[in-house]
């Protein structure tokens, strides 16, 4: 693997195709949770419950004296883009699924069917996510990770960004 292996765990199902996870990763990033790959359109902090019950006095003293313990929980919020043969999800994660954040190999792989390249999940994508840098930062990954697809990926990314510049008014 490339990477160190990011291991976390599904904390809420949002929805079909949404879900949040405990876990170090970015925006951006494509998560695996069984068959399911999803990617990560966001990134919050999460205090605490009994946080919530201090006064400020409190919570400083706290921060000051046990600093680890008052240290919320990185949530990522993801969107499930296909099954791990590029196929259309039909399912979705429960609350306490293992969910690996992919290395290279595997989203090398991911992409090529046979010998041909592609990504289906990319208008879906776009879809549910509305922010563009996700789709953005995706891209760049893969023009890293398949370098002789390189042109291609690029002709999609300047597509994207032709069609949201055309929907803006000047």
């Amino acid at each position: 693997m490339d990477e160190q292996e990011e291991i976390g765990r599904v904390v809420r199902v949002i929805s079909h195709n949404e879900f949040e996870a405990e876990m170090e990763v970015e925006a951006g990033d494509v998560v695996r949770v069984g068959e399911l790959i999803a990617v990560v359109t966001s990134i919050y902090q999460e205090e605490p419950e009994y946080i919530k019950y201090l006064g400020n006095l409190e919570k400083e003293e706290m921060r000051t004296f046990l600093p680890d313990i008052t240290e919320g929980k990185k949530i990522a919020r993801c969107v499930v883009v296909c099954m791990n043969d590029l196929s259309e999800a039909k399912k979705s994660p429960r609350i306490g699924d293992e969910v690996v954040k992919v290395d290279d190999v595997f989203l090398r792989n991911l992409h090529f069917s046979g010998d041909e390249f592609r990504i289906p999940y990319l208008i879906p994508l776009l879809q549910k996510c509305k922010d563009v840098s996700i789709a953005r930062i995706l891209l760049s990954r893969l023009m890293e990770v398949i370098p002789e697809e390189k042109e291609l990926i690029s002709v999609i990314l300047a597509e994207i960004e032709y069609s949201i510049m055309r929907g803006v008014e000047l």
